[in-house]
């Protein structure tokens, strides 16, 4: 059954993203292993979150549907095939 419900990992992702566009702009050598020194966080958590972030500018709706950050990852990662598939990359 895919109903929408609270995702906590969506929110911190878009907090994460804003975070880290505002220091882009305030300072052109940032970095995202910047971000996650500033934020406490490793740079694969960073990594991840960035990513859950630009894909809900696009496919919120979809990613609201998922149980968590692994199972958002992993529905991200199959829609990637499904594309590189499509495009022949």
């Amino acid at each position: 059954m895919n109903h929408l419900v609270k995702q906590d990992f969506i929110e911190r992702a878009k907090d994460i993203n804003r975070f880290h566009v505002q220091q882009l702009k305030d300072e052109q050598n940032w970095t995202i292993q910047k971000t996650a020194n500033a934020l406490n966080r490793s740079l694969g958590s960073v990594s991840q979150d960035l990513l859950v972030a630009q894909w809900c500018k696009t496919h919120e709706r979809q990613l609201k549907t998922c149980a968590s950050l692994r199972d958002a990852l992993k529905w991200i990662k199959s829609k990637q095939r499904e594309m590189r598939l499509i495009t022949g990359d």
